[in-house]
């Protein structure tokens, strides 16, 4: 062989005889490759859609449920608070001609329980939540002191209702040691 010739290479035939086809191969394969990446940024983006429309509808479904929850929970409470005022009243008016001063705090006070129990009926969460947030930026005082006193009354509630339970409905808890090991 000569300095100037490569293998595959003749005098008559200066390029080699393979490279058409490689060309026409590789060109393929771009093609193939380029159709194959447009499909799956296509599924990606079907399989993307897809995921936002379930979460937006579990989204949808679990708001409507804690929305159900509390609508339950809040019709519940007014009428409790509704009974409470009763009572309340009632309490007042045994007070009547003995403590006319505390009967009349009382009745006062029972008419806001009776007032907060009708709100709690005629509006709903949203409402209701709208016109605490209004409370907060007006009356902030009065709202970390209801707060305060809800806190309050929920404990006391709580310990009322451990007092009650029996043994038996209290969870039960793992004893720890106690002493040295």
């Amino acid at each position: 062989m000569s300095e100037n010739s490569s293998p595959g290479l003749t005098a008559a035939n200066t390029t080699p005889p393979a490279a058409p086809a490689s060309e026409s191969i590789l060109g393929k394969i771009a093609d193939q490759a380029r159709h194959a990446g447009t499909h799956a940024a296509e599924l990606a983006g079907e399989v993307s859609h897809d995921a936002q429309t379930r979460a937006a509808s579990f989204a949808g479904e679990v708001a409507d449920r804690v929305g159900t929850v509390a609508e339950t929970g809040k019709t519940s409470f007014a009428e409790q608070l509704g009974d409470a005022a009763k009572a309340i009243h009632r309490a007042g008016e045994q007070l009547e001609g003995h403590q006319d001063w505390l009967a009349h705090l009382v009745a006062r006070g029972a008419d806001e329980i009776d007032a907060l129990a009708i709100t709690l009926r005629t509006n709903d969460m949203p409402g209701l939540l709208g016109k605490v947030n209004d409370l907060a930026r007006r009356q902030p005082a009065v709202f970390v002191g209801a707060a305060m006193a809800l806190g309050f009354a929920a404990v006391r509630i709580g310990k009322v209702a451990v007092a009650g339970a029996s043994r038996a409905d209290l969870p039960n808890m793992p004893e720890v040691p106690h002493g040295p090991r």
